[in-house]
């Protein structure tokens, strides 16, 4: 891939540049007749560009293809940036010909670290703009596309990096009973091994050899459920070599040790679920099937499903974390389902055809999605065992919370209220109540639900919908605009931003506008929840 990159870049095309301005007033649009790099010294909001927005931060690059609509209507007042035009002409025949296509990659956005450099060769290459020096303004062009290939090239690297290191994943799950050290795995990959352990714990959230034990104390623990061998057996069948050893890593990871782990699983507890079934469950169930939108909640536990919803999954921020995950699909499909033998199936759907045909395959229990973090995760910590887990995981996320708000004082006022709206379903718009991003934005010390949410709230409603002209009823101080991956949604979206209803609500005015990836932050699940308290500071601050 990269010597294709390499091949068209440097071999295939000459580049002319056109000209370069400096635009520091407000163009509500701008059509590109030339290819059109821009750089971003100071504006935020959104860019949008063919009907795609864009998040706009300062030193953000678009690199952007000729007969292009780019629409600057919902970026802040005081934006600046460099419009640097170009053509591309490619070599492949007698005399050369305009390119349109894409210079190396489909991006659009960019961001080069460190862009000092980068800055520098624009400015340079402005104040050259009245002295008409052709050699050093081109030998400038040049430059800057080269710095974006190069970070081009970087990220087509790491890329290649990834997938080897995914391979050696795949080889573990092979071979987890064989001796394997990271210096082996590192070399299988052909990455040094500092890159190698660093890629392996962005993808899977541990350091390789814990995951190699992970693994095999999983196996070992299917072993322990499913035969009566000795110890000794069961440690050497999953890489072990020493009884005592294994006895120990187990008791370490696990929380008990194998022989108790084996017995508390035969036993049976009773459950009531949440649409009133008493259901008979594993006393520690081990192959759990979860699906619903909460999914996150269960990696706060030391189970790991072994099915859900893998298209909704692959979009959340733990999708590394659950590589192995087999999907059951959305709605639930029994036939897949019932192939992975789950030993309880916890499902957030009051559907009484759906769970009693779930039930059939195995205990079955439902839950609210709605409910608060807190409820959810107790009663996921009874039905797992992990009681103590839950509470223990509850305090530190309280804390980490309280801390998170208090740090926010200086930026949110007593009292503000905030609102989360989203379109969805085509041009429909939904105010979100107990569900999603919402829930986690209100706080004694935090943001207030605006009367009308805080109405949702006390009605347990996960959210509502409402006609566009009934919107300033529902908005808050602040107002976190959800943008969907449907294009019908993010139209719709992008048509109502530019409409004077939303241009009236005070929000707007004062520029407390939140624009935030649906796909990525409208859950309210505990892994989220947690990434939530790094992210939204961020987000606060930094618009402000």
């Amino acid at each position: 891939m990269e010597d294709n990159i390499s091949s068209s870049f440097n071999n295939n095309l000459l580049f002319h540049l056109e000209d370069i301005d400096y635009i520091s007033q407000s163009y509500p649009f701008i059509s590109t007749s030339h290819h059109t790099m821009i750089l971003f010294m100071d504006g935020c909001g959104t860019l949008t560009i063919d009907d795609i927005p864009y998040l706009v931060t300062k030193g953000k690059i678009f690199l952007i293809q000729p007969h292009s609509m780019i629409d600057l209507s919902d970026l802040t007042k005081q934006f600046h940036f460099y419009k640097i035009t170009f053509t591309a002409f490619q070599l492949k025949h007698e005399y050369p010909s305009p390119y349109l296509g894409a210079l190396f990659s489909d991006e659009v956005e960019y961001t080069v670290y460190p862009n000092t450099r980068f800055i520098r060769l624009t400015e340079d290459l402005y104040h050259l703009k009245p002295k008409s020096d052709y050699l050093k303004q081109h030998g400038i062009l040049y430059e800057l596309l080269n710095l974006l290939f190069e970070h081009q090239l970087h990220v087509n690297y790491q890329l290649t990096m990834t997938k080897s290191v995914e391979e050696t994943i795949n080889y573990i799950h092979s071979y987890y009973q064989q001796p394997l050290t990271v210096k082996k795995l590192s070399e299988l990959a052909h990455i040094a091994q500092w890159q190698y352990s660093a890629i392996f714990q962005t993808l899977t959230g541990k350091k390789p050899l814990d995951y190699i034990t992970d693994l095999r104390l999983t196996n070992a623990k299917e072993l322990l459920l499913q035969t009566n061998e000795p110890l000794k057996d069961i440690a050497q069948q999953v890489g072990f070599d020493d009884e005592y050893y294994f006895n120990r890593r187990f008791r370490q990871v696990i929380g008990i040790p194998p022989k108790q782990f084996a017995r508390q699983y035969k036993q049976r507890t009773i459950v009531k679920d949440w649409t009133g079934h008493e259901v008979v469950i594993p006393s520690s169930p081990h192959r759990i099937i979860y699906h619903g939108e909460t999914f996150g909640d269960m990696l706060i536990f030391d189970v790991q499903p072994i099915g859900g919803d893998k298209n909704s999954i692959s979009k959340s921020f733990y999708k590394n974390h659950v590589p192995y995950i087999q999907d059951v699909a959305f709605p639930i499909n029994l036939e897949k389902s019932s192939k992975l033998n789950p030993d309880l199936i916890i499902f957030t759907n009051n559907d009484e055809r759906q769970y009693q045909a779930l039930s059939s395959i195995a205990p079955t229990i439902t839950l609210n999605s709605w409910d608060s973090l807190e409820e959810r995760i107790r009663l996921l910590g009874q039905w797992l065992s992990q009681q103590q887990r839950a509470e223990n995981w509850l305090t530190r996320f309280k804390i980490q919370e309280q801390t998170m708000w208090q740090q926010l004082q200086t930026v949110v006022e007593p009292g503000e209220t905030a609102s989360v709206l989203t379109f969805d379903h085509g041009k429909r718009l939904y105010v979100m109540g107990c569900t999603g991003l919402s829930p986690a934005l209100f706080h004694p010390d935090g943001f207030q639900p605006h009367p009308q949410v805080k109405k949702l709230l006390q009605a347990s409603m996960g959210y509502k919908e409402i006609p566009i002209n009934h919107l300033p009823q529902y908005a808050g101080d602040r107002i976190f605009m959800l943008l969907s991956d449907k294009p019908e949604s993010q139209k719709a979206t992008m048509e109502l931003m530019q409409s004077d209803i939303w241009k009236s609500l005070t929000a707007v005015q004062n520029n407390y506008v939140y624009l935030v990836d649906a796909t990525k932050w409208n859950y309210s699940d505990a892994f989220t929840r947690e990434k939530l308290l790094g992210a939204l500071p961020k987000l606060l601050v930094t618009a402000k």
